[in-house]
């Protein structure tokens, strides 16, 4: 278990389960020392989105976990009304790699969900019921009495590892982003029984064997400790088995002792974390720039040259998205992008449909161009412009290590809160106000940066600046040049709560899911039609959800594509059918979701 005795959030290992439970807030493990999951708990976080949405999370979850038969226990977590769902797993659990895919699929539909716990084998915890709060309180079940017992009994039951492909199914989902290996990183060799990098050993370093000879002092970070040393000894070529050895004996990792004295052995998960940290750093030099660094930050350049020429119809919404496709260029190092409308949606966090408009827009402007138009499951190709003469280039491999971004990273986080959204949020007007009062420095001497300064820079009326910034400070949003970044984050997401704003872009990722699934099920459909020897006279829509939601081919899951009496086809009834079967009874998604059936 884990424990938090000064009621601090930073949780350290301890002994063994106790016969009685601590007084403070403590926390289990969800896996095992295997890192195989035997525990599975979705945490619903009241701190971002506030409790109204992690209890209609909880409900939407809870309600897919009822349909599917799975025994499970919801529990407040504590005074701020967040959520838990726990449901126990038959041997031999779910593998960790499935367990994050899941964790990645559900956090595209629910907001709140915090994947913490369920992406770290090694150390994922979660508070159970009856844990203190460290704000007070204590995390408590929903249900009582005998129906508490009952649920607790199911529970004993447990459940079948598939639980996780089950959930995976009834919520779609882009895949999550396969980890990727850095340039010139080190092979690991003998990994099952004695993991060491493939380098020759060489003596440690004097800071390494100073670490290992010494006590750490009182309140030094033992864990960190640890770690360095072991990173150390991995980069000198060391294996596990020298690791084992200075863990016996060693002072500086009496941390290593303690926890076996406790029931812990941890020496071994220490030493692949620090392997895989030391395997990561690239045997080669570090890659120069290349020509296309310098083109886009040229493009950078120009689009922050006149910020006055956003403040035009839509401008605030091109800007966005040029930002989004350089930040996206500059990671995989190239100008030319296969990027469809949805994806560059999200990362500009606007609508499809004003992307599609505004990528129009920008062409005719020349800062970009449509190389290959999107077909089929194909997206369209577009290539950032760069400004001026341009000499031909040859495009850089995508994948490569990008030079560290400018301002522009700092820009695009900040106007893709949930605050900024144009409807229920304040919109990109009052996005671009709040960056030139907070970012940069003010034009006279001395001064804070005034409205007629802010309008000068923007490019938008005094009455615009003075009517948005009278806005902000009516709800609570800092306006100081020099503000703390943690400070200001926390209360963007209180603003976006009260003005109704909170979770628009969580809700635009699964709107965008299940344009995709629709998608699919068309293309299966004109797949099906033009197939000879089909059977005809197959069921126009499925009558029944599937019971176990398999993977299964969206005709074979939705039935036929809905058509209209002219033979065209339905886009809106086949919206329904998706978010009807996608999404659990009293969803409030399936509402909007048949209601943007056009959108499609």
């Amino acid at each position: 278990m884990r424990i938090d005795p000064d009621r601090t959030h930073t949780y350290a290992t301890t002994m063994a389960m106790p016969s009685q439970a601590p007084g403070f807030p403590w926390a289990i493990y969800l896996a095992g020392a295997d890192h195989r999951y035997r525990l599975l708990a979705f945490d619903l976080d009241s701190g971002r989105h506030g409790p109204e949405v992690a209890r209609v999370d909880a409900d939407r979850l809870a309600t897919h976990l009822a349909e599917l038969g799975v025994a499970h226990l919801r529990a407040r977590s504590g005074p701020t009304d967040g959520q838990h769902l726990w449901l126990r797993l038959a041997a031999p659990g779910a593998a960790p790699d499935e367990v994050r895919r899941l964790a990645h699929a559900l956090r595209q539909h629910y907001p709140s969900l915090d994947p913490a716990p369920l992406t770290n084998p090694a150390t994922g915890a979660v508070r159970p019921p009856g844990a203190p709060h460290r704000r007070g309180g204590q995390s408590r079940p929903h249900l009582q009495g005998a129906a508490l017992e009952t649920a607790l009994a199911r529970l004993d039951t447990e459940t079948a590892p598939e639980v996780v492909d089950w959930l995976l199914a009834r919520h779609p989902h882009s895949a999550a982003p396969a980890p990727r290996r850095p340039a010139g990183a080190v092979r690991i060799v003998d990994p099952a029984s004695n993991p060491r990098l493939d380098r020759p050993r060489r003596p440690l370093t004097d800071t390494t064997r100073a670490l290992l000879a010494t006590v750490p002092a009182p309140g030094a970070d033992r864990s960190a400790i640890v770690h360095s040393i072991f990173l150390g000894m991995a980069r000198a070529g060391h294996s596990l088995a020298d690791a084992r050895a200075a863990a016996a004996t060693a002072p500086g990792l009496v941390r290593l002792r303690e926890d076996r004295a406790r029931g812990r052995e941890d020496t071994d998960r220490q030493w692949r974390r620090a392997l895989d940290t030391a395997a990561g750093f690239a045997a080669a030099p570090p890659a120069t720039r290349a020509p296309v660094d310098d083109e886009l930050d040229r493009i950078e350049a120009a689009i922050g040259a006149d910020p006055a020429h956003w403040a035009r119809p839509g401008g605030a919404s091109d800007e966005r998205i040029l930002y989004a496709l350089l930040a996206l260029a500059r990671t995989a190092r190239t100008r030319v992008l296969d990027i469809d409308c949805r994806r560059l949606a999200q990362a500009a966090a606007v609508d499809a449909s004003t992307v599609s408009r505004r990528l129009r827009v920008l062409a005719h402007e020349s800062w970009v161009r449509c190389v290959r138009a999107g077909s089929g499951t194909r997206a369209a190709t577009w290539q950032l412009e760069v400004p001026g003469p341009v000499v031909s280039l040859p495009v850089a491999t995508q994948g490569e290590p990008a030079p560290a971004p400018g301002h522009s990273s700092a820009l695009l986080e900040h106007h893709t809160h949930d605050l900024w959204a144009n409807r229920p949020g304040l919109g990109g007007v009052t996005a671009r106000i709040h960056w030139a009062v907070i970012s940069g420095k003010p034009l006279i001497s001395g001064a804070g940066r005034n409205p007629v300064e802010v309008a000068a820079l923007t490019g938008y009326s005094l009455a615009t600046v003075t009517r948005t910034l009278s806005t902000l400070a009516r709800l609570g949003v800092p306006t100081d040049v020099c503000v703390d970044t943690f400070s200001l984050r926390e209360k963007l997401d209180r603003a976006a709560h009260r003005v109704g704003a909170a979770g628009v872009g969580a809700q635009r990722v699964r709107r965008h899911l299940f344009d995709r699934e629709l998608h699919r099920w068309w293309i299966e459909e004109q797949e099906w039609r033009s197939r000879r020897g089909k059977k005809t006279g197959v069921p126009r829509t499925v009558s029944l959800t599937i019971a176990l939601p398999i993977d299964a081919p969206a005709r074979l899951r939705y039935g036929r594509f809905p058509v209209t009496d002219t033979g065209r086809a339905d886009y809106r009834a086949a919206r329904a059918v998706v978010t009807r079967l996608c999404s659990p009874a009293g969803d409030p998604m399936a509402d909007s979701g048949q209601q943007n059936g056009k959108a499609a």
